[in-house]
């Protein structure tokens, strides 16, 4: 007799679906009540200095305002009450990839993470793309693979997503041939 069951089964179960690009268009309320009714929806917010305000990347005061709203719903010690990826482009992964050899960039990025997480984003994705704003000549080298590392040890409770494509492999795989990563990172 055949089992009973399904070949669902053996296929990893979906632990996010990401919907990016939300922007000042997007109703605050609407996108809450679309992440509590369907718990899997990650809400992806592009940041990319140059570009804010434009279409697919909020204003500070739209992001604010979203963390707020999220604020009076929240319960002591309790995670957010909807997933949210900071998706970070431009001169926020610059100062990520130089943070071990400036600290000025190092500042920069260690703030902007704190605050991050200060408004309710558990997740950071690193868009080191060219087309991103990012100065991809130098993601192969040592002391990138360090600032990346230095990042993410010192931001645990987030934890940073590598895009793994062509374009990124020499970042993800300098990362890939250190010894142990931290637990903090996936691709």
């Amino acid at each position: 007799m055949p089992s009973t069951t399904t070949a669902a089964a053996s296929y990893p179960k979906l632990a996010a679906l990401g919907f990016c690009g939300a922007d000042d268009s997007v109703n605050h309320r609407h996108l809450i009540l679309l992440g509590k009714s369907y718990p899997t929806i990650e809400w992806g917010i592009l940041f990319r200095p140059d570009k804010e305000g434009q279409p697919r990347y909020a204003t500070r005061q739209w992001v604010c305002r979203l963390a707020e709203l999220l604020r009076q719903n929240d319960v002591a010690n309790a995670p957010p009450p909807i997933r949210l990826a900071a998706h970070l482009c431009g001169s926020h992964v610059n100062n990520l990839l130089s943070s071990s050899t400036d600290t000025s960039c190092a500042n920069n990025i260690d703030t902007f993470l704190t605050e991050l997480y200060n408004w309710g984003f558990r997740r950071v994705q690193v868009n080191a793309t060219a087309v991103n704003g990012v100065h991809t000549e130098h993601l192969g080298e040592k002391s990138t693979i360090q600032s990346f590392l230095r990042t993410t040890a010192a931001h645990l409770k987030l934890e940073f997503i590598v895009q793994k494509n062509e374009e990124t492999l020499p970042l993800w795989n300098g990362l890939l041939e250190q010894e142990a990563l931290p637990e903090n990172i996936v691709f």
